[in-house]
């Protein structure tokens, strides 16, 4: 008999009945824990300098971004949150479309607002969140928020753990996005990162692209089409993503990879324009002072691969276009880190590469 099962056994039977079963329920019944709030809040400062552009001047310019996170926590599976975002940019919102950037120069607004529940062994999120699926910024830019819903159910397999994942967007992109998003994922995990763990990650994306303002389309092929210019291909993306994580000696090291192949090319789209990969190795860690990481990702994207419209815009180019990114942090205070990238990218159809320099103060959560 469990200690707690047994006391209560034992008063029930010594203590004299006063008021019935109903009271006896009662002085048993465990006080429901008060809601707890959270809040966080992460923060951003960076210099930002790209050169060797053939058509513009180049860039210099300097992004300030700062988002606090107020959640409720009414137990331990269900919570409710709201995410604001301010950014002040040296360049203008005038500025946006024509440097690729998902967000917004200057300007606040609520980015996040959401609710999030685990019945079992599921997870459910509605409202306005962070993208819940695995995924590299090759396919998704963690600054593009996902209005929808999406549910995660994790079943244990022997010594992993399979997570079957499905979800639903609508609107992701600012000005007037009407584009719909359903993905579907499987993913399996196994091991122990202190010595080795392994995460596999299969997906299926289908875009229903409407009214993607034409800032959006970026390096895709486009075509007119009732007067508005709109991607040619659909994207119909299968998305391969696999990371392995071990120590070297106390270091600990981090490799992965992804693939994507569209299957909604248009009829004229040449078949080696329908690929993307990306690959990167990141040694250390974040978070405590002293502490470093040194990463390097090499990108291939070629021109229909995935929209445009919402991968990451730390790259110059969103598609069409092959590069490297290169770089190292510290953290100077407790989840507070410096670091600084530099980005060599060309476009596929030229042999010219343009430079990026980022240097980022960083607070995270």
């Amino acid at each position: 008999m469990k200690p707690a099962v047994g006391l209560a056994a034992l008063l029930w039977i010594v203590v004299p009945a006063r008021g019935g079963a109903q009271e006896q329920d009662q002085y048993f019944e465990e006080k429901a824990a008060a809601p707890r709030v959270t809040f966080q809040w992460d923060f951003l400062a960076r210099y930002d300098s790209i050169y060797h552009l053939r058509v513009r001047p180049d860039i210099e310019r300097g992004r300030f971004e700062f988002r606090p996170e107020l959640g409720v926590a009414f137990s331990d599976r269900l919570r409710i949150a709201a995410r604001a975002v301010g950014d002040y940019g040296t360049d203008t919102n005038d500025n946006n479309s024509k440097n690729f950037d998902n967000y917004t120069s200057r300007g606040a607004s609520l980015d996040r607002l959401y609710i999030e529940a685990r019945p079992g062994p599921m997870t459910l999120l509605a409202g306005k969140f962070g993208m819940p699926l695995v995924a590299s910024e090759m396919l998704w830019d963690r600054d593009i928020q996902t209005p929808g819903g999406a549910a995660a159910w994790e079943i244990p397999a022997g010594t992993s753990l399979v997570t079957l994942a499905a979800a639903g967007f609508a609107n992701p992109q600012k000005g007037g996005d009407h584009t719909r998003i359903i993905a579907g994922q499987a993913v399996w995990r196994w091991g122990d990162a202190s010595r080795l763990s392994v995460e596999g990650a299969a997906a299926y994306w289908h875009y229903d692209v409407r009214d993607l303002p034409a800032a959006y389309l970026r390096q895709n092929y486009t075509v007119v089409e009732n007067g508005h210019l709109v991607y040619l291909s659909r994207y119909r993306l299968v998305d391969a993503l696999v990371r392995a994580r071990f120590p070297i000696g106390p270091i600990p090291l981090t490799l992965s990879f992804d693939f994507i192949h569209n299957f909604g090319g248009a009829s004229d789209v040449e078949a080696d324009e329908l690929n993307a990969a990306e690959a990167t190795v990141a040694l250390g860690r974040l978070g405590t002072p002293g502490q470093w990481r040194f990463f390097y990702t090499f990108q291939h994207i070629e021109r229909d691969a995935l929209p445009g419209a919402y991968n990451t815009d730390d790259w110059w180019f969103h598609t069409w276009a092959q590069g490297h990114r290169v770089g190292a942090a510290v953290t100077i205070l407790p989840n507070v880190f410096v670091q600084g990238a530099v980005v060599f990218q060309r476009r596929l159809d030229r042999d010219t590469w343009l430079n990026r320099i980022m240097i980022d103060l960083v607070k995270m959560f």
